[in-house]
């Protein structure tokens, strides 16, 4: 069965039960099957939000989890749950993935009430249910208006730069020490600081509001061509030599977003500390 038919088949099938449920007040499609930009393709999953009377017993919880494990045979179910929502990340057979959540209805009366909405709601939602009419008086998404964006304030900047320098000395240390496992787990540390770097870079180099995603999300569309092709080295194989090559290209493409968004963003940069950490790092990877 293609993902397409599979996740029309579970949700007509959802709906008609969620009728009978009636804790269930309002059914929600988020993520990129309610998008209209960058909208699912064949390797997207279905998020799907169920909003339930506040108080739900666990009991309640176990049901709809069970309905979801009985449609159709599961690989595995994890949970990955976030303050009051309860979500579990469902892989059938055949590698058809479904994020399913629970959350209290509440919740919704605190958006409306706030006229706001959470970020996977804000690019598209598409209602199923609605016991309740609470749909209306949900703000409407603004599916080509990026997310509201805040930079980082002077002090956030300069900790973010002086935390991946420190961590760039532990990784050329590992690397001299040939412990090439610590080098692979300390890098996907850096990693996610240059996506935060790439992102700061992206927000503050452009004059118009500019979309960056989730998890470096469609980021061919949102850094330059030169960032582009810069990243292409910057991951390494498991041996001392690339790990010492994808290191300094770490750290270049880093050191030239941090000198382009601190300009952006009028704060200074602590050029000279790069440079001597550089040369401190250079003579490591390089004796």
């Amino acid at each position: 069965m293609s993902p397409d038919a599979f996740f029309a088949d579970l949700t007509r099938r959802l709906l008609e039960w969620a009728e009978t449920q009636p804790e269930i007040r309002l059914v929600m499609v988020v993520g990129s099957q309610a998008r209209q930009v960058q909208p699912a393709d064949e390797y997207s999953d279905l998020d799907l939000s169920l909003y339930i009377t506040d108080g739900a017993s666990c009991q309640t919880l176990n049901a709809y989890l069970a309905w979801m494990r009985d449609f159709a045979p599961v690989w595995m179910i994890l949970e990955d749950h976030h303050d009051e929502t309860k979500s579990w990340l469902i892989l059938y057979r055949g590698g058809l993935k479904v994020d399913f959540s629970v959350t209290p209805v509440g919740a919704l009366q605190s958006l409306i009430a706030e006229q706001r909405l959470w970020d996977d709601q804000q690019r598209g939602y598409t209602i199923l249910v609605d016991r309740d009419g609470m749909g209306p008086r949900l703000p409407r998404p603004t599916p080509f208006e990026p997310p509201s964006y805040t930079p980082p304030r002077r002090e956030q900047f300069v900790h973010r730069v002086e935390t991946f320098f420190y961590g760039a000395v532990y990784v050329a240390r590992q690397i001299r020490r040939g412990n090439l496992w610590k080098v692979k787990w300390a890098d996907q540390i850096q990693q996610s600081m240059l996506l935060e770097m790439l992102e700061w870079h992206a927000h503050a180099t452009n004059s118009n509001p500019v979309d960056t995603y989730n998890r470096g999300d469609f980021m061919r569309d949102w850094v330059s061509a030169t960032t582009w092709q810069e990243l292409h080295a910057v991951s390494a194989h498991f041996d001392v030599e690339d790990s010492s090559r994808a290191l300094l290209a770490s750290i270049r493409l880093f050191t030239r977003l941090t000198v382009e968004t601190a300009a952006a963003l009028g704060y200074d940069c602590p050029r000279t500390m790069i440079a001597e950490v550089m040369e401190y790092i250079e003579g490591l990877v390089r004796a």
